[in-house]
C-alpha cells in the first residue's frame, strides 16, 4: 500500500492521493503575470550574508500565504526583476539564493501575489519523491539522491531472520549515481546504511538494545498506518515524513512501543555540483513511561555505513577539528567527511550535526583504521559521553544535513557548509500592498 502522497509530476498543481491526511502544500512556480495591473506586492525581503560567504545557499522564511492566491519571487537588482523559483509549505517560504554573496553583502527579493493569469513556469532540477510499497525514492531532476527503504528487508540465504528490518537509507548517491552505503555486510549484519537505533537504553525496568537486532531484545518498525506519514514534491525542495517505531519486543507478553520516532528527510535543488538534504529525527515518548538512553560508544543519532569496497587504504575521515581515524573516536566534532574511491571515481559525504542537537557538538563513533579490517563507519553518537532522559510529553529534536559530492570537498569548503546551515542568513521581511 502507497503511504500518504503529495505528488504532481507537471508540477502546476497538487495531487492528494489520501485527502484526509493533506496538509496544505502550495508550490508557488508562477512567472509573471498576464495582467500586471492585477498584481500585488506581497512582501520585500532582504537577505543579508553576515559574516560569511553565501554559496547557493537554500533560504527559508515564515509566511502565511492567502488562500486563493499564486506567488511569484523575483530577484531585484536596480530596476531589473528575475523571476525565481520558490515553493511554499508548512507556513515557510524556501529558494535558492542563487550566485555567491559576499560578506556584508545584501540581495533584495520580492514576492508578488495574482489571484488571476499566473502562468505556470518550468522546474527541470524539481525534487520529486516516488512512494512505492517498498519506500521512498527521492530525486532532484534525473539524479536520485537517496532510497529509504520501508519495507522488511530479508536477509541473505543462512542468515538469522532475527536481523531483518526496514526504517533506513540504502543507497544513498553522490550527484554522478555513485553508491555510498553499505547494508548487512557480513562483519555487521545489522547494519543498514544510514540508520540511528539506540544501544543501551533502560525502560520500565529493563535494559533494552534496538541496535544490536540478534538479542531479540528491541528493534525499529516503520509505522505504516499512522496519518502524519506523508511526502512531498517540488520546485525547491521534496522529501517525506515516515513514523518509526523503537519497539520493545515482549518475551511472553505484548511487544510496546517505547519512542515514537519521527523521521524527516527534505532534499533540495539548485545545488548542481551537491546533493544536499536534511535528516531530522523528533522523538516522543511512546507510553506513559520515560526512557534512558545510557551512555554508551554507539548508538542513535546518525549512524553510517560506508561503501562496501572502501577500507583504511582507498578512503579518508576528516572532522571539524582535524582529526582522522587514527585519532576521531571519542572525540567531539561538528561536522565529518568521508572520501573514498567508488565505482566511477572518487566521491564521498559530509555529515553536518545541528548546534542546537542534545550535547553538542555531538561525540563521534569512528572506527579507527585498523578495525574491522578497515572497513568505515562514522556516526554522531549523542551519548556517548553522556545520558539523555527523555520524558513523556515531550519532543526531542536530533538534526543533520547531508551533502554528498564526486571528487572530494576541502575542509574549508565543509566548515562553509556547515556557517550556512548554522549559521544562516538574516532575513528580513517587510510587507508591502502596491498597485
Amino acid at each position: 500500500m502507497r503511504r500518504n502522497e503529495y505528488f504532481n509530476p507537471s508540477l502546476q498543481s497538487i495531487h492528494m492521493k489520501y485527502p484526509r491526511y493533506a496538509s496544505l502544500i502550495m508550490i508557488t512556480l508562477f512567472a509573471i503575470s498576464a495582467r500586471a495591473q492585477d498584481s500585488l506586492l506581497h512582501l520585500v525581503y532582504t537577505v543579508k550574508a553576515g559574516k560569511y560567504t553565501r554559496h547557493n545557499t537554500i533560504i527559508s522564511h515564515p509566511v502565511q500565504p492567502k488562500e486563493g492566491a499564486v506567488y511569484q519571487l523575483y530577484l531585484v537588482e536596480g530596476k531589473k526583476k528575475t523571476p525565481v523559483l520558490s515553493q511554499t509549505g508548512n507556513g515557510r517560504i524556501a529558494w535558492n539564493l542563487g550566485a555567491d554573496l559576499l560578506p556584508g553583502k545584501t540581495r533584495t527579493f520580492e514576492l508578488w501575489t495574482n489571484t488571476k493569469d499566473a502562468l505556470a513556469s518550468n522546474a527541470t532540477e524539481a525534487v520529486t519523491v516516488d512512494n512505492t510499497a517498498e519506500g521512498f525514492t527521492v530525486k532532484r531532476g534525473a539524479e536520485t539522491v537517496l532510497f529509504y527503504q520501508a519495507a522488511i528487508k530479508d536477509v541473505p540465504a543462512g542468515v538469522d531472520t532475527a536481523f531483518r528490518r526496514g526504517g533506513f537509507i540504502h543507497p544513498a548517491y553522490t550527484p554522478g549515481g555513485k553508491v555510498l552505503t553499505n547494508i548487512q555486510p557480513k562483519d555487521h549484519y545489522h547494519h543498514y546504511g544510514i540508520w540511528n537505533p539506540w544501544t543501551d537504553t533502560e525502560f520500565e525496568g529493563q535494559t533494552i538494545d534496538f541496535w544490536n537486532l540478534k538479542k531479540l531484545s528491541g528493534t525499529v518498525r516503520v509505522n505504516f498506518e499512522s496519518n502524519r506519514n506523508r511526502s512531498v514534491s517540488g520546485p525547491v525542495w521534496g522529501g517525506f515524513l515516515q513514523v518509526q517505531d523503537h519497539v520493545v519486543l515482549g518475551k511472553g507478553t505484548p511487544d510496546k512501543t517505547a519512542i515514537k520516532e519521527e523521521l524527516e528527510v527534505t532534499a533540495y535543488c539548485g545545488t548542481k555540483d551537491v546533493l544536499i538534504w536534511d535528516y531530522n529525527s523528533k522523538l516522543t515518548c511512546g507510553t506513559a513511561s520515560p526512557i534512558i538512553l545510557k551512555e554508551y560508544r554507539y548508538g542513535g543519532g546518525f549512524g553510517f555505513r560506508g561503501a562496501e569496497k572502501w577500507n583504511n587504504e582507498n578512503s579518508a575521515v576528516l572532522t571539524s577539528e582535524g582529526k582522522t581515524r587514527k585519532d576521531g573516536d571519542m572525540t567531539h566534532a561538528r561536522w565529518f567527511k568521508i572520501t573514498g574511491a567508488l565505482k566511477g571515481g572518487q566521491g564521498g559525504i559530509l555529515v553536518l550535526s545541528s548546534p542546537k542537537n542534545f550535547n553538542a557538538p555531538q561525540p563521534l563513533r569512528i572506527w579507527p583504521e585498523k578495525d574491522q579490517n578497515g572497513q568505515v563507519f562514522a556516526e554522531f553518537s549523542p551519548t556517548k559521553d553522556k545520558a539523555w532522559k527523555l520524558e513523556p510529553g515531550n519532543d526531542y529534536l536530533q538534526e543533520y544535513r547531508v551533502i554528498t559530492f564526486d571528487g572530494d570537498l576541502t575542509a574549508e569548503q565543509a566548515e562553509a557548509y556547515w556557517n550556512d546551515y548554522a549559521h544562516p542568513p538574516e532575513v528580513v521581511a517587510k510587507a508591502k500592498k502596491t498597485k
